[in-house]
């Protein structure tokens, strides 16, 4: 990937003013509380991995933190989030965009989706089944959500719709727009009878796009306008697609975004309408879970906007409560502070909001659960034979839990409050099979880039050179007047991420108000995949005596091997040339003369070092 800081001016600084404003220390801080300064670097335990004794370290006078253990690798808080989240560079920089209120520039927009037969079938759909609201049917559509308390405002923002009943209205208007059919039955809006006439999967119903976090229509859910069960299911959604999977959505995620990564603070309810009516009341941190167990890919969605606190808001029911154990199951291992907040039976949010406005909703937010107090009261007061099981599907999620220390002192605690010997809690989980009580999976992280083959696979780097080039970018991230002294050998860089490294480095040295540092070098960068070793490079160089003796020491070093490789050179070329004079050829010895002083120089200057 070629660098060119002109053409990233304005972005890079974008990033320069996201970093002043959420330092790297406050970011890493937030993830990991238990930093402790000393000697002018925070330390903990590496988040990364396990270890008892603290290797990671955050640095503020250079804007990166690094893993002395077992990760060696290090970065500023946009690649922390990456690594800590699981996100894309671009991820995680509008996170911390949106908390910081710096507007990334319009040209560094995300590139707009391919083609997509499926999706387009799907947001065609959604213009059609909202259009229908103006026929008198679906003025029935209206007439319910008006008594449920919503606004034509958000009947419009959500995009609710009508499918109409005569089974056939999106298939006969999909054929007129061109729409092909097999889209329509792979996006799951039509199906075919046995005698291959199509007709509409949702008839007669009230309609709701469910969007994914980047607002593109991936299916709908459908509500029954019509009493009688005869009618059907009360709710059903699109069936499982390329495009909709429930266990990969969050309802109304994509109008939640911006609120939570501002505030860190996400709300989980259980229906369509207790959404709506929550942002209709100004409360935009609001989504849902569309009736699963929380997933890997929901807590990945949840990483992704940045949520800190996630508050569970379900009936105060049984059914409220597996509600929560579901949501939990998924939620746990991201480590983040979650509560619970029980409702009492028969009401929901929506009807909460609607009577009586937000504050009381934000008040019982305010008077939530934490997860474990939730978990220890709903084991209080039960009979045995019923505490055995209930103790069972509480140590399941207690496996959840990433850090074994962190599970193994619950798992005390909840023996001391249930007046339990611990040991039976321990022998009880350890009699647990084994499905059931192993920790969740770790982070994501990003897929390796396939190797190249044949002309296209990058030729091998000595190790040696690479650490070298290494050393030099190093001492110059450390000291920028010592650019001058390495401008004659970066040229000569074989390893590409080093060459943009440097590049980003003379392109700053041209740039009179520009500061040459690890950060400012990391965000001159960008995306390139080079700035994930700038950290790394710095760290090394900070182990030096100082930078100048670094640099001194790695262009001595190639000094050598290129005196070394040339007297290979020359070596070579000797035995033909000795045979061309044996043979009595004229021109072979002046040429045989030369080499041989040439090589008489190189050992002189290999024995005396003389300057680049």
């Amino acid at each position: 990937m070629p660098f060119s800081l002109a053409q990233d001016h304005e972005f890079k600084r974008a990033i320069e003013a996201i970093k002043l404003r959420a330092p790297v220390e406050d970011v890493v801080r937030e993830r990991v509380p238990d930093l402790k300064l000393k000697g002018g670097r925070w330390w903990a335990c590496c988040p990364f991995h396990d270890e008892d004794t603290p290797s990671f370290s955050v640095t503020p006078s250079l804007g990166i933190w690094y893993c002395f253990g077992a990760c060696s690798t290090g970065g500023d808080q946009i690649k922390f989030l990456q690594r800590l989240d699981g996100l894309s560079f671009m991820e995680a920089l509008e996170l911390l965009a949106a908390r910081t209120g710096v507007e990334l520039p319009r040209n560094r927009a995300r590139k707009p989706e391919g083609d997509d037969a499926g999706l387009a079938a799907l947001q065609r759909a959604d213009e059609f089944y909202q259009a229908q609201l103006a026929t008198p049917d679906g003025r029935r559509v209206l007439a319910y959500m008006h008594e449920r308390g919503l606004t034509d405002n958000t009947i419009a923002a959500f995009g609710v719709g009508y499918a109409p009943a005569s089974g056939h209205a999106l298939v006969d208007r999909a054929r007129r727009d061109g729409i092909a059919l097999k889209d329509l039955q792979a996006t799951g809006l039509a199906r075919t009878t046995d005698a291959g006439r199509a007709y509409d999967f949702f008839r007669g119903r009230l309609t709701i796009p469910i969007r994914d976090i980047k607002g593109r229509t991936v299916g709908f859910g459908a509500r029954r306008l019509a009493d009688d069960e005869a009618s059907g299911p009360k709710y059903i959604n699109t069936p499982e697609t390329p495009w909709f999977h429930k266990g990969r959505i969050v309802y109304a995620l994509d109008r939640a975004l911006d609120v939570v990564r501002r505030g860190g603070h996400l709300v989980l309810v259980e229906g369509y309408t207790d959404v709506m009516a929550a942002h209709q009341a100004g409360l935009g941190q609001v989504a849902a879970v569309l009736g699963t167990s929380t997933t890997a890919d929901h807590a990945g969605l949840v990483r992704r906007c940045g949520a800190r606190r996630v508050s569970l808001v379900f009936d105060g029911d049984a059914a409220g409560r597996n509600a929560a154990y579901k949501a939990l199951h998924g939620l746990l291992p991201l480590g983040i502070e979650i509560d619970v907040v029980s409702l009492p039976a028969g009401s929901d949010p929506c009807d909460l909001l609607m009577s009586e406005g937000a504050e009381p909703f934000l008040a019982a937010l305010e008077l939530g659960a934490e997860w474990f107090d939730f978990l220890v009261s709903g084991l209080t007061g039960l009979k045995a034979a019923t505490l055995a099981r209930e103790v069972d599907r509480a140590l399941e999620l207690l496996g959840r839990l990433q850090k074994p220390v962190h599970r193994d002192a619950l798992i005390g605690e909840l023996a001391e409050r249930l007046s339990l010997p611990v040991a039976s809690l321990r022998e009880q989980w350890d009699a647990l099979p084994r499905g059931r009580r192993e920790l969740a999976g770790g982070r994501p992280t990003t897929e390796p880039e396939a190797p190249a083959s044949g002309a296209d696979r990058p030729k091998p780097v000595d190790p040696r050179l690479r650490r070298a080039y290494g050393g030099i970018v190093g001492a110059l991230l450390l000291d920028d007047s010592l650019v001058p002294l390495a401008r004659s050998v970066a040229a000569g860089c074989p390893d590409q991420e080093l060459a943009a490294i440097f590049a980003a480095i003379f392109a700053l040295y041209e740039d009179e108000d520009a500061v040459i540092d690890v950060n400012g070098v990391m965000n001159a960068l960008a995306d390139h995949p080079a700035r994930d070793r700038v950290a790394s490079i710095a760290e090394y160089a900070r182990t030096a005596e100082n930078p100048k003796s670094l640099l001194d020491g790695e262009l001595g070093y190639l000094r050598e091997r290129a005196l070394e490789q040339e007297k290979a050179q020359l070596l070579e070329q000797i035995p033909e040339l000795e045979r061309a004079v044996d043979e009595g050829r004229d021109d072979a010895a002046k040429p045989l003369s030369e080499l041989l002083s040439r090589l008489v120089e190189l050992h002189q200057r290999g024995r005396t070092p003389l300057p680049l």
